[in-house]
Formats: C-alpha cells, structure tokens, sequence
C-alpha cells in the first residue's frame, strides 16, 4: 500500500475510467412511484403490459407479491450508408431496430429504477402512466454525489479506482483538470473528502458476497454499473439498490 505522495495526470482529452470503453454498461435512474389508488400485483403487470403504443411493448419478466423487473422494447428507425456490389457504390438504407431498456419497480418501497438513457427513462414513464390513465405520479430522485460517498465509505470490500477531478489546485497553485488513481492508498476515502467539491467522477470495484459490482460514480448524481441488470444477481442488486436509496433520501 502507499501513503506517498498522490500523482496528478492532467487531462488533456476526456479521461475513460478503465471499462468505460471495452464492457457494457448502464445508467440507473431512480424515480419515486406513487399509485393514486390501491392495485394488486397482477393487476399492475396486465395494465402495463397491455399494447397502448405502436411498436412499443413492456414485458415483465418476473414479479412477486410486492416487485417486478421487466423490459420496454420499441422500434427506431435509423439509416446506414451501405455499399452495394452489384452497383459499386454506397445506398443510403433505412432499417428498423429494437432497443431494449430495462427497468424494475418496488411497489411496497414506491420506487422505481430504470437501466439506460433518460430518452428511453421517459419514454417508460409515458408508457406507464398512459397504462394507468395518468392517475399516477413519477418523480425523478435525485441521488446524492456526497451521500454516495458516504455510504460506500462505511462498507467493507469496496476498492477505489481512478479519480476524476476538475480544477485542483496543484503544489505551484496552478489549476488543472486531473485524474489520479486511489487503488494503491490505504485510506482513499480521506482523499476523496479532501478533493470531493472538484471530483467529477470516481470508478469503483465493491465486492458483494462472491461477485465484484463494477461502478463509476458521477458528481451529477448518476450512477454507472458495468454489466446489464439481468446479469445481475439478486445478492448484487440489493447492495446497489441500498446505495441508491441511501443517497436518494
């Protein structure tokens, strides 16, 4: 371990946290959930999955008593430049594909947490109130960058990876955008308290139980997990899930 002196890399093009690049990845946005009047479960899941939109469907994969996690899938149409051999020169072709966002809601907790971009967040939003006659409310929560801080700082087997930060102020009092890796420090989090009103972004590894959660924090609030929910187990989700609701408060 090294409680030496911490080297600063100044940015002269974005910084990707290893990962960033070369594995998926997800955005989880966390949403509060509050039902105007009192649904069962089963009732919940055939209104959301009824067809309302074109092209557009929810497919709810597995639920319980007081939980579900499914999919929203809808088509986008998109155009590729393509060569054609036949011809010998490039056609514009317009193609249909289906994107996949992947979505849960705990009925008991109100909450509701969805894996990918706020586009397609929205677009699940509408989907679901459309289902339910807009006698629902849907309220972003904003996760707390210093509360997530926190709270992975009083877990155990959490491992602090390389640090994004804007405007430090370096030993000639110059300022400088930086990154420095906190792998290698015994107490990172002491450097992440010093810094943290200039961190922009910090990547994670936590171990939960046999597996390792693969992370970046942001300063915004969002959150990155590297690997899809549904390969996710349920040991994994419930470390996140407390994380999230911890800096949601």
């Amino acid at each position: 371990m090294n409680n030496g002196k911490l080297w600063c890399i100044i940015n002269r093009q974005k910084t990707l946290t290893k990962g960033d690049d070369d594995m998926a990845s997800s955005s989880i946005l966390l949403y509060k959930i509050k039902f105007e009047q009192e649904y069962s479960i089963d009732e919940i899941v055939s209104r959301i999955e009824k067809d309302i939109l074109d092209e557009t469907k929810i497919i709810v994969e597995n639920y319980d008593d007081t939980s579900l996690a499914g999919i929203y899938v809808y088509t986008e149409i998109y155009k590729s430049q393509e060569y054609n051999f036949q011809s010998n020169n490039f056609e514009v072709i317009t193609r249909k594909k289906y994107v996949v966002t992947e979505f849960h809601i705990d009925v008991k907790n109100n909450y509701m947490d969805i894996w990918g971009t706020a586009k397609n967040a929205q677009k699940i939003i509408t989907t679901i109130s459309l289902a339910f006659d807009n006698h629902i409310i849907i309220e972003a929560l904003e996760m707390k960058f210093t509360r997530m801080i926190e709270y992975l700082s009083k877990e155990e087997d959490i491992y602090v990876g390389k640090v994004t930060a804007r405007q430090v102020v370096l030993n000639d009092g110059l300022l400088a955008d930086c990154s420095f890796d906190l792998s290698c420090m015994d107490m990172p989090f002491e450097t992440i308290d010093k810094y943290k009103k200039n961190i922009q972004k910090i990547s994670f590894k936590w171990k939960c139980v046999d597996s390792i959660i693969r992370m970046v924090i942001h300063m915004t609030g969002a959150v990155t997990i590297y690997k899809a929910r549904h390969m996710i187990n349920e040991n994994e989700l419930e470390c996140i899930y407390k994380m999230l609701l911890y800096a949601g408060r």
